[in-house]
């Protein structure tokens, strides 16, 4: 499982797992996302499968670790519970897609669906800088407005190359969102020691037993 980093959830929400690949002087094979991608990775992982805890577990909740992000401007932003809804739909679509990606398959209708139903709602504009740069950021303020930023980020990770590279482990008890930076973008769990192990050796029982 991946180690945490400075400023992210105790325990879980870190850089990366013990075991996980690294090279002397790299990044981590598998750990954290490049850039801005990292809160996306941060967002899919609130909710810990395997520990069964949960960071968004209330509106007050949400809009708290949106303001800790950045996302929004603070947690005067009030959220409701349908922010909540949202919020724990857009997550949980967001973790099947990158299960799809871990699988190297098309992303689930249903997954797609939601999150076209969640990001229907959200709005962005145009803000040109003062060296005339443009570039697309959410509209409007509050818990929305943060989610519509981390869809942002998904659509430019999408143009940069990224998008596919940031998975959820295989395994069904994981889910732990991580980045794959291998050679071959064909990391499937969160870590090799771990997780991948477990799945290696229950595939060698399961072949065993069927030769008998």
């Amino acid at each position: 499982m991946v180690m945490d980093s400075p400023g992210q959830q105790a325990g879980r929400s870190g850089a990366r797992r013990p075991g996980s690949q690294q090279r002397a002087g790299r990044q981590p094979v598998i750990g954290p996302a490049p850039g801005r991608l990292e809160q996306v990775r941060a967002f899919v992982n609130t909710l810990d499968v395997e520990a069964g805890t949960d960071e968004l577990s209330s509106p007050a909740a949400l809009a708290a670790w949106l303001t800790a992000r950045g996302l929004i401007g603070s947690v005067a932003d009030a959220a409701t519970r349908d922010d909540l809804r949202l919020a724990v739909a857009a997550r949980e679509a967001l973790r099947e897609i990158l299960l799809a990606h871990a699988r190297q398959e098309g992303a689930s209708g249903q997954a797609v669906t939601d999150l076209r139903s969640v990001g229907s709602g959200l709005a962005a504009r145009f803000e040109i800088g003062e060296d005339g740069t443009v570039r697309s950021v959410a509209d409007g303020q509050g818990p929305a407005a943060g989610l519509g930023a981390l869809l942002l980020i998904a659509a430019e990770a999408a143009v940069l190359g990224t998008w596919p590279r940031l998975k959820v482990c295989s395994a069904d008890d994981c889910r732990w969102a991580f980045y794959d930076r291998s050679p071959t973008k064909s990391g499937c769990w969160c870590s090799m020691a771990g997780c991948g192990s477990r799945a290696k050796s229950r595939a060698f029982r399961q072949r065993a037993a069927a030769r008998r």
